[in-house]
């Protein structure tokens, strides 16, 4: 399933035309060079917090000590620039490690463009400003590391030329004498001078090879991780890296995050709250959907998120039953059924900021389902949220699931999925299936007396995770040793 983009920007008049020539570190003189770097940085506005990043900011000190001729200065800049950009979290795409940095600052960053498009919003102040953060970074995207190198060679060569220190009289005779010509005394101390004297040169050290340079670039364009937008992600990937001057791309980029949403969403399906942060997290639920024995729970909470989905009127839903059974996996692996459907899990007894996180997840083009796990329908959290908002007063794109023990009738929810524990039979299916799954060899007759086994032992009623701790012992090949 695919979102359509329902309101595509607008297109403008002022849209650079194809062949307008930008600024590139590739063509430019090297003192023109660190002259641009000096004074592209300071000019980001939506992208202003970028400036304080270490990749920019050492960047900046890097063509700082270039133009003051600290070559083993700008040495250190720039290793400490390839530092960052190693550890910055941008993704492994374009084979550049620079090129990733800048196309992370665009793509993969919560700011306030991306924020505005994932609402469906166009201001046309914030469309402007973007569109000359994204001239500036285009023109740093023709920058390497060799340029860099090249810039201090050349200002280190320059320097070199210059006289290190101003003649006084007597060194002036002494030349004379030495030469068999005349001199003229250097003006009085008193006297009015010509013009200011020079600052002194900076201590030139020897210029560092090239070698000493480390390269940043580290393959050929790649995704090399997975991205749950990456469908339309490569494209937007391949056309910023294709395209001289960025500002084209800006409508683009708006339909993108209105289709798609903004970080941390392009990446991940399952988030948690944490001190109401969202994070990601990931949870292999899916082996949980093919069980026989929650079929007719899947089925249920499958259907019901479908017609969510579709954007047909779906009411939260309550998941009640013993621990154990499934509840939580079950919906988790909605998201592996349901590619387009994001899911954030509230985990027992995290406090957060109900209407905070709801509006969040209103700004965004996604849908989502709330995951309250293991929570009282009585308690004053899920009482006070559901008296708040009606079943029809959630946003459209967000669906409460609550998981719990039991049912609350007075709690606000009308539909309830009942889960239960399995028959010796049944958990026996259960773990057949896991089996299956793993690849690994099943006999039936030897599961069924491991689980008669356990079910001795334990001493406890069979369960959904029961089943999954006696199939991963029996997966291991030595049979059932005990009560796992």
């Amino acid at each position: 399933m695919h979102f359509a983009i329902a309101n595509r920007a607008p297109q403008h008049a002022n849209t650079p035309k194809e062949g307008t020539t930008m600024f590139s570190f590739r063509e430019c003189a090297p003192a023109e060079g660190v002259e641009r770097i000096a004074s592209l940085i300071p000019r980001l506005t939506i992208l202003q917090d970028a400036r304080e990043c270490a990749p920019l900011a050492r960047l900046l000190a890097a063509a700082s000590a270039i133009h003051a001729g600290d070559t083993l200065g700008a040495l250190s800049c720039y290793h400490a620039l390839s530092a960052s950009l190693l550890s910055s979290g941008a993704r492994r795409v374009s084979g550049d490690l620079w090129l990733d940095y800048l196309l992370w600052l665009v793509i993969e960053r919560p700011h306030a463009f991306a924020v505005m498009a994932a609402d469906g919003r166009m201001e046309e102040a914030e469309r402007i400003a973007m569109r000359a953060d994204l001239a500036i970074l285009g023109e740093l995207a023709t920058l390497s590391g060799a340029h860099l190198y090249r810039m201090a060679a050349e200002r280190h060569r320059e320097l070199q030329l210059k006289p290190r220190h101003a003649k006084d009289n007597i060194s002036l005779m002494s030349s004379a004498v030495w030469s068999g010509g005349s001199v003229r005394p250097a003006p009085a101390a008193n006297a009015k001078p010509q013009q200011e004297p020079e600052a002194p040169a900076p201590f030139l050290s020897s210029m560092p090879p090239e070698s000493e340079w480390l390269s940043w670039q580290y393959g050929e364009m790649e995704l090399r991780d997975a991205f749950v937008s990456d469908e339309a992600l490569e494209e937007v990937y391949i056309r910023l890296l294709e395209t001289p001057d960025w500002r084209a791309l800006c409508d683009d980029l708006w339909n993108f995050f209105a289709a798609y949403g903004c970080a941390p969403f392009l990446k991940d399906r399952l988030f948690h709250v944490k001190q109401n942060v969202l994070l990601p997290f990931s949870q292999h639920a899916g082996r949980y959907c093919a069980l026989p024995f929650l079929e007719p729970e899947r089925s249920a909470l499958t259907e019901h998120a479908i017609r969510f989905m579709r954007g047909e009127t779906a009411e939260p839903v309550l998941l009640a039953g013993p621990a154990g059974t499934g509840k939580t996996a079950l919906a988790l692996s909605l998201a592996e059924e349901l590619p387009e459907l994001r899911i954030v899990l509230i985990p027992h007894g995290t406090p957060f900021d109900a209407d905070a996180l709801i509006a969040a997840l209103a700004a965004q083009p996604l849908r989502f389902l709330l995951l309250l796990d293991d929570a009282d329908p009585a308690s004053g959290d899920v009482r006070t949220l559901f008296e708040r908002r009606s079943a029809f007063s959630f946003p459209a794109n967000v669906l409460p699931v609550v998981t719990a023990r039991a049912a609350e009738p007075d709690c606000g929810i009308v539909k309830t999925v009942w889960f239960f524990y399995p028959k010796l039979a049944e958990f026996a299916e259960m773990v057949e299936a896991l089996l299956s799954q793993r690849g690994s060899a099943v006999d039936p007759a030897a599961v069924r007396n491991a689980c008669v086994d356990y079910q001795v032992d334990a001493r406890e009623r069979l369960s959904v995770a029961a089943a999954v701790r006696l199939a991963e012992e029996l997966a291991v090949g030595n049979g059932y040793s005990g009560v796992v």
